[in-house]
C-alpha cells in the first residue's frame, strides 16, 4: 500500500473531505502495520530467530519484550476499533445532499402579551418613627401603720420519724492513697505497717489515721481491695492485708521468692467500723526494704461494690 498524497491546500467540498478522511484512515492502518512488524521483530529477537543475531536474549529481556508486545497490541486493538468506527461513518456519509424541500406552512401567531414576569424583590424597610413622650408618673401612696402582733399559736404535735437515710451508691464509697516519697522501711517478723502520706482521695465514709496507715470504713458492704508495693531491689519479704487485727490469707504474698513488685486484689464483705492496714513482714528475721521514691512506692485502693 502506497502512502497517500494530500494537496497543500485541499478543495474544501464534501466529496474531497470524505476521501481525505478515508485516506487518513489508510495511513493510520499502514503505520499500525509497521508498529506490529516492529513488535514481531522484538519477539524474533527474544526467541532467537532474528537473522544476524549474535547473542540470545536473557530471561529479563524475554519478559520485558512479552509485556511490551502485549501492551502495544492492546493499544493497536483499541486504535483499530476507533479506525473501524471512523471508516464506517465515512463510507455511510452521503456525498451529495438532495434539493431543498418546499417551505412549510406558517405557524399560528402567538399571544400579544407574554406571561407575567416574576415579582421583584421587596424594597427596603423605612426608618422607625420616633418614640412618643412618656406618660406622667403616678403619685406614691403612703405606708400604712403596722398592725399589732397576734398571740402565739399552740405547738403542733410531733410528726412520725421519717425513713432512714438511703445507703450511698457503691461507687460513692471509695478510697485511693499512695506513697510516692519512698524511703527505708524496717520490716519486722510481726509485720510493719506501710504509710500513705502523699496522695489521699477518700470518700466521706472512709478515713485514714494512725500516721496514714489505718483505713476505717463507715459503711457496711461488699468491698474490693487492691494494693501495690514497689521496692528499689528484690527482697525476700512478704506483704499482706490486716483487717480488724487479723491477717487475711488470700491477700498474702509470702516471702518464698525475692521480689521487687508486690500486687494483690481481694473482695470481702465488711461491716461498718472495719479497719484495714497494709503490712510488709519478714519470714524469720527482721529485714529492710526501700520503697521507690518520686514514683509509686506503694498504693491502696478500696471500692465498695454493693
Amino acid at each position: 500500500m502506497s502512502k497517500p498524497e494530500f494537496p497543500l491546500v485541499p478543495e474544501l467540498n464534501r466529496p474531497n473531505a470524505i476521501n481525505q478522511i478515508i485516506s487518513s484512515i489508510a495511513s493510520e492502518e499502514l503505520a499500525l502495520s509497521h508498529i506490529i512488524n516492529t513488535e514481531g521483530e522484538k519477539i524474533q529477537y527474544a526467541v532467537g530467530t532474528l537473522p544476524g543475531l549474535e547473542e540470545s536474549a536473557s530471561i529479563t529481556d524475554v519478559l520485558n519484550i512479552n509485556n511490551s508486545a502485549g501492551n502495544m497490541l492492546n493499544t493497536v486493538l483499541e486504535n483499530q476499533i476507533i479506525l473501524t468506527g471512523k471508516l464506517t461513518e465515512a463510507l455511510q456519509s452521503p456525498v451529495f445532499f438532495g434539493p431543498t424541500g418546499p417551505e412549510g406552512p406558517t405557524g399560528p401567531t402567538g399571544p400579544d402579551l407574554g406571561p407575567t414576569g416574576p415579582t421583584g424583590p421587596a424594597g427596603p424597610t423605612g426608618p422607625t418613627g420616633s418614640d412618643g413622650l412618656p406618660g406622667p408618673v403616678g403619685a406614691i401612696s403612703g405606708v400604712g401603720p403596722t398592725g399589732p402582733i397576734g398571740p402565739t399559736g399552740p405547738t403542733g404535735v410531733i410528726g412520725i420519724s421519717g425513713a432512714a437515710a438511703p445507703t450511698p451508691p457503691p461507687t460513692e464509697t471509695a478510697a485511693f492513697a499512695a506513697n510516692t516519697s519512698g524511703g527505708l522501711i524496717s520490716v519486722l517478723v510481726l509485720g510493719t505497717d506501710i504509710a500513705f502520706p502523699n496522695t489521699q482521695l477518700l470518700s466521706s465514709d472512709i478515713t485514714l489515721t494512725s500516721g496514714n496507715t489505718v483505713f476505717t470504713l463507715a459503711t457496711t458492704g461488699l468491698y474490693r481491695i487492691s494494693y501495690h508495693v514497689n521496692t528499689t531491689a528484690a527482697v525476700a519479704l512478704g506483704t499482706r492485708l490486716v483487717i480488724n487485727g487479723a491477717n487475711i490469707p488470700q491477700s498474702t504474698i509470702p516471702p518464698a521468692l525475692s521480689l521487687s513488685q508486690f500486687y494483690n486484689e481481694i473482695e470481702l464483705s465488711l461491716n461498718a467500723g472495719t479497719t484495714i492496714r497494709l503490712q510488709m513482714y519478714a519470714p524469720l528475721l527482721a529485714g529492710v526494704a526501700t520503697l521507690l521514691g518520686s514514683s509509686l512506692g506503694a498504693s491502696m485502693m478500696i471500692i465498695r461494690l454493693g
